[in-house]
């Protein structure tokens, strides 16, 4: 099996780094601190960051240029200064908070919820999918922690991960509709717990192994694992590719595993290209 070592991208602490994303449009590497409310955007080596006073489950590119973001009382439109709310998250329980969320092709905001307390993890959370246009659908009811999302290069897969299965499931989507079904597993994870996830242009998924220090590469069809790359500290959370070549891996960890790299971004050349980031549809709130 191959495996790399992922170097040090950014010392920039994070009581819990999550949802990595390369915006080849404008060549930002973006990622959350989850429990500071903190989005951290990174172009040409400068790193700057926003505060938004509450967690911040995922934040991704949007078409206007500014970012989306999963919060705990709602959906807003994040700006380089403000924060708008564009929706209410009525749908979420006061026990729940956002975990991940990822666009699909046509602009939809898929949000996942889990538990915010470690005391509330039986009660668990739910798969939505959000846009301007249909508002908030819920997709899938009685998960665990709602985690890792991704598509397949033609839009007709979309796979999932909930994080208490130990496993990643697959769907059938139709992306005129936004709609999943045919849900079957794939992989089983059989050491750690996957978290994050993206996937590469040869249809690999490349999975955040939480409790490991490694993220693996993993083929869908055979659910082996074929590459490994080690990270320096126990909580991998999530990653993304990207890069101006697209092939290098971005890693968010968790600060609070108790050793000197926690909470750190980090990167590894992987050689393979990502495939392009689908960003959030805000037009019609633009235009308002």
């Amino acid at each position: 099996m191959k495996q790399l070592e992922a170097q040090l991208e950014e010392a920039v602490k994070c009581l819990l780094g999550e949802g990595p994303c390369y915006d080849e449009k404008t060549g930002i590497l973006s990622w959350v601190d989850i429990k500071t409310g903190t989005l951290y955007k990174k172009k040409e080596g400068r790193v700057t960051s926003i505060q938004t006073g509450q967690y911040l489950g995922a934040a991704v590119p949007a078409d206007s240029g500014n970012y989306v973001g999963v919060l705990t009382t709602g959906i807003y439109l994040i700006t380089d200064k403000t924060i708008h709310k564009i929706y209410t998250l009525n749908e979420f329980h006061d026990f729940q908070r956002a975990n991940d969320a990822k666009c699909d092709a046509e602009g939809r905001l898929w949000l996942g919820s889990m538990p915010l307390f470690e005391d509330d993890m039986d009660k668990g959370g739910n798969l939505y999918c959000y846009s301007m246009k249909a508002g908030c659908r819920l997709m899938l009811g009685g998960t665990k922690i709602s985690n890792g999302m991704a598509w397949s290069r033609d839009g007709q897969t979309m796979y999932y991960i909930d994080s208490a299965r130990k496993q990643v499931d697959a769907f059938d989507y139709d992306m005129q509709h936004g709609m999943i079904g045919n849900r079957r597993k794939v992989i089983e994870i059989p050491v750690g717990v996957p978290d994050g996830m993206t996937i590469d242009e040869e249809g690999m998924l490349w999975i955040a192994l939480w409790g490991t220090g490694s993220v693996g590469r993993f083929c869908p069809i055979t659910g082996k694992m074929s590459e490994r790359i080690i990270v320096p500290t126990l909580n991998v959370s999530s990653c993304c590719l990207g890069g101006p070549e697209g092939d290098i891996l971005y890693i968010t960890t968790s600060g609070e595993g108790g050793g000197n790299g926690d909470g750190f971004l980090y990167s590894v050349h992987t050689g393979v290209r990502g495939l392009p980031v689908n960003r959030f549809d805000d037009r019609k709130w633009i235009l308002q």
